[in-house]
């Protein structure tokens, strides 16, 4: 008894019987921290998870764009040409004038 009339208990007993259970916390506290906070745990990936969201809407935002792109391309293929945007191109690059037509002629026809 202390002089205060508490009684003070040694703890080495206790941690005698208990080392084993001790022990088993600390890994487990060690495994937990990690699966929650460590490199590949569930806050990395959270974090890949919107990365990924990202790069859909950026993969689906890049088609849309090359799919935009590549209907004035596809229309001026020579088996396909739009006779009205092969006229509109022939202008914007001068090889043609306002007053002047084309005549678009298929490759077997006879001349």
């Amino acid at each position: 008894m202390s002089r205060f009339g508490l009684r003070v208990l040694d703890p080495r007993p206790w941690l005698r019987r208990h080392w084993a259970l001790l022990a088993a916390s600390a890994v487990l506290a060690y495994f937990l921290w990690h699966g929650l906070h460590g490199e590949r745990g569930f806050g990395a990936w959270l974090e890949v998870n919107r990365e990924l969201e990202r790069a859909r809407s950026e993969l689906a935002r890049l088609q849309a764009e090359r799919k935009r792109l590549e209907a004035p391309v596809d229309a001026l293929q020579p088996d396909r040409a739009d006779p009205d945007l092969v006229e509109e191109e022939l202008r914007k690059l001068g090889y043609i004038g306002e007053r002047e037509a084309v005549i678009l002629v298929p490759a077997g026809a006879a001349r």
